[in-house]
């Protein structure tokens, strides 16, 4: 097992970015192509932030280990790095195509540069609070790059409810007139609603603490899945928003994760 930083260049931000990839034990002793998983960061945070406070290092050669999670790549990236958090969206104003340097330059980067299975059943987004919102964002708009998509205490939410839940200035750049057609394109409920109809459908995963602020709208967001029929798995424990709570939960998502690379 080992982690290195791994610089590269993104047309879409016309920046140069790094992220952190973790590689299995074996990867330099065989010649086989990996699982990939990205792991997603919150507001404010940085691609460091799951291995500094997160302790993903840790939990990943733990559970390969053990084999409750097969050998994988594991991404940490940025989210860009604009303002206190993108969203790992493209902003409605322009100031930046987050989500564009995720699938156009970041995948294919990893793809390139690592012997990974390209595959939809083998790639799966997880992420915290911000980045939660990030995976279930990516994976519903891209179902066909992502089987599956895991959040920790995340925004799960409508557009409409992230305006409300954060006091930002800047909430109105990322998505526009909070009842236009491009709040609607970004909005976990529908994009769920829409989905759901659909053969080609990510696998959700989801917890979040009892005490968390974000509690309430993990709850909301399960009973709507319930409403439309879309499969999912939602589970609930003490805790709030915090690293230890993501530290000693990121074990749920990743196990969940392996149960759909099972499936295939």
């Amino acid at each position: 097992m080992s982690v290195r930083p791994h610089p590269f260049f993104s047309g879409a931000l016309f920046a140069r970015k790094s992220c952190f990839v973790y590689l299995p034990e074996d990867y330099e002793s065989n010649d086989r192509s990996y699982p990939v998983i990205y792991l997603l960061h919150g507001m404010y945070g940085s691609e460091s932030h799951w291995l500094m406070k997160g302790s993903a290092e840790q939990t990943l050669d733990r559970m390969i280990a053990k084999g409750s999670l097969r050998p994988s790549i594991v991404v940490m990236p940025s989210d860009g790095g604009y303002g206190h958090g993108t969203f790992y969206m493209n902003w409605y104003n322009g100031a930046g195509s987050f989500e564009d340097y995720f699938i156009y330059d970041l995948i294919p980067e990893i793809d390139k540069s690592f012997r990974t299975l390209t595959d939809a059943r083998h790639r799966a987004v997880g992420g915290l609070s911000m980045g939660g919102f990030g995976a279930f964002s990516l994976a519903l708009r891209h179902p066909h790059l992502f089987g599956a998509a895991a959040s920790l205490s995340g925004a799960l939410t409508s557009t409409e409810m992230i305006a409300q839940q954060y006091s930002r200035t800047d909430v109105a750049q990322m998505i526009g007139p909070l009842h236009g057609p491009y709040a609607r394109e970004h909005d976990l409920q529908l994009l769920a609603s829409r989905r759901g109809q659909e053969q080609l459908r990510p696998a959700l995963y989801f917890n979040c603490g009892t005490s968390d602020f974000l509690y309430g709208m993990n709850d909301s967001y399960a009973k709507h899945l319930q409403t439309i029929g879309y499969p999912f798995t939602y589970e609930q424990y003490a805790g709030e928003h915090t690293w230890d709570y993501w530290s000693e939960h990121l074990p749920d998502a990743l196990a969940f994760i392996e149960s759909q690379f099972a499936k295939t």
